[in-house]
């Protein structure tokens, strides 16, 4: 069954970090001797590894499917045993099945095959014993940064890393871009860093395997929570895959070829780099230095490729490392006096391929024109615009050629058998196994939706809540019905009183007049038959008083301003007049 992938970050948008080799027999022309530094560390055997292809496409493979298994995801399978069968609560790993914790790993598969790294892969893969001062996450007043303050730089903490002595310039490119690749933010060392710095310049040895297996668990856990996109250590894991026999297996069965797998290699850090550097002002190339692009075509079994070039210190350790694990001797006559070399492509320069040679019409150097050609402007061609290609564009476009005829439909035999990729073929076995697997996921999701509900229903039974559900969906129904009538009545009354007040207004505007001179033929009447009683003018105008109608304002209309000033004034005209006539 193939893994499933652990990350979200797209394949194509990770990128591979190549550790760099060290060529020290440069250096030592070059006067920075490091011998007695890296011999203290016995660190010699994980540099000369470092010198060989990394598998791009292999080690993406892996990363994306990645996960580390520590002491957290050991806690975290508990759980999950124990939240599908409560039953297994306070007992051991044994018995609940699961394999006991031993130390952490990173789990992963390539190609179909599944792979696991642990602390000893590692020293295996580095030629290097699990042994040394390993220390991680201390505080910035641990008493040793006071040394390392002493020792690298001359107990000024204000000196910057630039005015420090040159070796200890070179030790810090070496965790720079051998043991700890950065994925961006700033060139000054952390802490830990710092401390490992310290150690390499005191000839502490450490202890780097547990080193380097922390900073890949925790790039990968980082990968999985999408914050960083780059993959450490590439050529390391391809030493590991070489170690596991996949190289050999996918040589053997011409499954792939290094264009294939976009092999690749990095810069050597020589003589050059301490110019560039400015340690020194001109480094002087020798014919033994170290090249790029230098590989072994055959790969060789439990052991990293040698020649009788190496450096005889190294060739030395090698050869016991080899006779000690493997109890085999390597003689002399066994080993090449050079190695086969292959133009692989080097991290950060352009390649050299058949698609951008010479031979395939690129363009080269320019030329320098004679003097009766440089006068002679009109025989000059205007050049081409220039275009910046990205990073890593041009071995892109050099592959373009090589990938669209791999990706051409080709006629297959019928084998019987369902392929599902090019390193896979399901078996019914296999097939059978999926889907048994699959009908597990299935009934335990339909188990634990069941237990659920069981125990919800026994939790509302318990405070006598059984009916609840139904009961709240009824009120739900009746709550939704009393909504939509109280918003159908609310839109009904609104548009009654608005056309209510409408006829209001209309009906106040055109009325005002007649009910004014009503009152006031009344009051005539009442003192004319008044008149013969003086006693009863008092009480007759008394009840002209009361019985007089009073006139209201009609309410304000949704009309103009205007209109409702004009029957306001028009009332108030009429009360004035009414008020004349009774006195």
């Amino acid at each position: 069954m193939i893994k499933p992938k652990t990350m979200a970050i797209p394949l194509e948008s990770f990128e591979v970090q190549v550790e760099s080799p060290v060529d020290f027999a440069s250096l030592k022309r070059n006067g920075m001797n490091l011998d007695a530094l890296m011999g203290a560390q016995q660190l010699f055997s994980y540099f000369s590894m470092l010198n060989g292809p990394t598998y791009v496409k292999l080690v993406k493979d892996f990363w994306v499917r990645a996960e580390v298994y520590d002491l957290d995801a050991a806690k975290v399978e508990e759980h999950q045993a124990v939240a599908r069968d409560p039953s297994l609560k306070g007992k051991s790993r044994k018995e609940m099945g699961l394999e006991p914790f031993r130390q952490t790993e990173i789990r992963s598969a390539v190609m179909g095959i599944p792979i696991t790294i642990t602390e000893e892969v590692f020293a295996k893969a580095c030629r290097v014993a699990p042994t040394g001062r390993f220390l991680w996450n201390v505080s910035r007043k641990h008493p040793l940064l006071e040394i390392f303050t002493t020792v690298v730089l001359k107990g000024n903490p204000a000196t910057k890393l630039v005015d420090i002595e040159g070796h200890h310039r070179m030790l810090l490119k070496f965790i720079t871009d051998c043991f700890f690749q950065k994925g961006g933010g700033s060139d000054q060392p952390s802490v830990d860093h710092k401390l490992v710095m310290y150690f390499l310049a005191a000839y502490g040895k450490i202890k780097l395997p547990r080193y380097l297996m922390h900073h890949l668990c925790w790039a990968s856990k980082e990968g999985i929570r999408g914050k960083r996109k780059q993959i450490p250590y590439g050529r390391l894991l391809s030493e590991i895959f070489t170690q596991g026999k996949l190289l050999e297996t996918l040589r053997r069965h011409r499954l792939a070829t290094d264009r294939s797998l976009k092999t690749v290699t990095r810069k050597i850090i020589n003589d050059k780099t301490l110019q560039n550097m400015k340690i020194i002002r001109k480094f002087s190339p020798n014919e033994k230095d170290l090249k790029e692009s230098a590989v072994q075509i055959e790969l060789m079994r439990d052991f990293p490729p040698i020649s009788k070039k190496e450096n005889p210190e190294v060739l030395a350790e090698l050869i016991a490392a080899y006779a000690k694990e493997s109890g085999g001797i390597i003689l002399d006559k066994d080993t090449p006096d050079i190695l086969d070399e292959a133009p692989l492509r080097v991290r950060g320069k352009r390649a050299m391929t058949d698609v951008g040679s010479k031979a395939a019409g690129a363009q080269t150097k320019k030329q320098k024109l004679d003097k009766s050609e440089a006068t002679n402007y009109d025989s000059v061609p205007a050049p081409a615009p220039k275009r910046k290609r990205g990073k890593g564009e041009s071995y892109d476009l050099a592959l373009e050629e090589i990938e669209a005829e791999e990706a051409r439909p080709k006629k297959m035999q019928s084998t019987g058998t369902q392929i599902e990729c090019p390193m896979f073929v399901m078996t019914p076995e296999m097939a059978r196994r999926v889907k048994e697997y699959a009908d597990k996921l299935t009934a335990d999701k339909k188990k634990n939706v069941d237990q659920y509900i069981v125990e919800r229903d026994e939790r509302l039974k318990a405070i006598g809540q059984e009916n609840c559900a139904a009961y709240y969906e009824q009120k739900l129904v009746e709550v939704k019905k009393i909504d939509g009538t109280v918003e159908q009545e609310t839109v009904k009354e609104a548009k009654e009183m608005l056309e209510q007040i409408q006829r209001t207004s209309e009906a106040g505007a055109s009325e005002a007049v007649p009910e004014s001179v009503a009152p006031e033929s009344a009051t005539e009447a009442g003192q004319s038959e008044a008149a013969g009683n003086p006693a009863d003018l008092n009480s007759a105008k008394t009840a002209q008083i009361s019985d007089s109608p009073t006139t209201i304002s009609p309410p304000l209309s949704l009309t103009n301003d205007s209109d409702h000033d004009a029957s306001w004034s028009e009332d108030k005209h009429a009360a004035q007049i009414h008020s004349s006539n009774q006195l």
